[in-house]
C-alpha cells in the first residue's frame, strides 16, 4: 500500500497547513503545465493529488490513518525527483526510512532559527500595520514597513498581497502583478491570486492578460465567483470601448 503521507514527504501527525503547503510545493513543481506534459507527468500529479484528497479531509485522513495502523499494511518509501519528467522512486518494501542524524537535526533547525531575520510574531505585526496604513490611504510608508519583513520572508502569500496592495496604491500596476506573480509561485494552485493579478491587469487596460488570469482562476475552482465577477467587468468594458454603430447592432439583436 502506498503512503500518502511520503508521497507528500511530510510527517505521520502533520497539520492540515502543513499538509496545505506541502501539496502547493509539489503542485509548483510536478504540476503538468510546470514540469511538462508528459504521460509520465500527468501520472506523477494524479498521485500527488490522490494523497492530497484523501489527507485534506479530516474523515478520510482518520480512515486511511486506522488502515495505517493495521499490522498487515506494508510500507514503500516514496521520494518524488525533482526532476522534470521522473516519477517516484521506490525503494525495497523491507526497509525504512532513516532516522536523520543529531548533525543533520542541528543543521536543520539552525537553519529555520536563521530563515529570517525577524521572527514571525513581528513578522505578523508588520502585517497588522501595513494593513492598517493601507486603509488609511499610507501606500509609501506601508511599503517600506514590509519590505524588511519581504526579505526574510520572501514565501509569505499574505505579504505578497499586501505589498501588491501597496503598489497598486501608488499607481504601479506592474510591480503589483510581480508581487502577486511570485505569491503564485507558492501557491500555484489557488485561484485568488490567479484573480487578485486578472484584477491588477485589468486596472492597467490590458484586457487579454485579465482574461487569461481570470481563466487560470477558474481552472484551479471552476465556481469561484470572483472570476466570473472579472469576466464580467471584462465584457463591460468592451461594451464599453464599442464603436457607437456597433452597440447599435448589439442592441437590434
Amino acid at each position: 500500500m502506498l503512503d500518502f503521507y511520503q508521497r507528500l514527504n511530510i510527517k505521520r501527525n502533520a497539520s492540515q497547513d502543513d499538509i496545505e503547503t506541502a501539496y502547493a510545493k509539489m503542485a509548483l513543481k510536478h504540476h503538468p503545465d510546470v514540469a511538462g506534459d508528459s504521460p509520465r507527468v500527468q501520472e506523477r500529479f494524479a498521485l500527488i493529488n490522490e494523497a492530497y484528497t484523501v489527507l485534506s479531509k479530516p474523515l478520510k485522513r482518520t480512515e486511511y490513518d486506522e488502515k495505517l495502523s493495521t499490522p498487515e499494511v506494508l510500507y514503500r518509501e516514496e521520494v518524488i525527483s525533482t526532476d522534470e519528467g521522473k516519477g517516484f522512486i521506490e525503494s525495497d518494501s523491507s526497509t525504512t526510512p532513516a532516522e536523520p542524524s543529531s548533525h543533520t537535526k542541528q543543521v536543520e533547525s539552525r537553519a529555520r532559527a536563521s530563515s529570517g531575520l525577524m521572527s514571525k510574531r513581528k513578522l505578523e505585526r508588520i502585517k497588522h500595520e501595513a494593513r492598517k496604513l493601507i486603509k488609511i490611504g499610507d501606500f509609501w510608508r506601508a511599503n517600506a514597513l514590509m519590505s524588511k519583513a519581504v526579505a526574510a520572508y520572501p514565501r509569505d502569500i499574505d505579504l505578497r498581497k499586501l505589498l501588491a496592495e501597496a503598489a497598486a496604491g501608488r499607481g504601479r500596476l506592474r510591480e503589483a502583478v510581480e508581487e502577486l506573480k511570485k505569491a503564485s509561485e507558492v501557491e500555484y494552485f489557488n485561484p485568488e491570486i490567479h484573480c487578485l493579478i486578472g484584477d491588477m491587469y485589468l486596472k492597467a487596460n490590458q484586457i487579454d492578460s485579465a482574461v487569461r488570469s481570470y481563466t487560470d482562476a477558474l481552472s484551479w475552482q471552476e465556481d469561484y465567483k470572483p472570476a466570473f465577477l472579472g469576466l464580467a467587468k471584462v465584457r463591460e468594458l468592451k461594451n464599453k470601448n464599442l464603436p457607437w454603430w456597433k452597440k447599435l447592432l448589439r442592441m437590434g439583436k
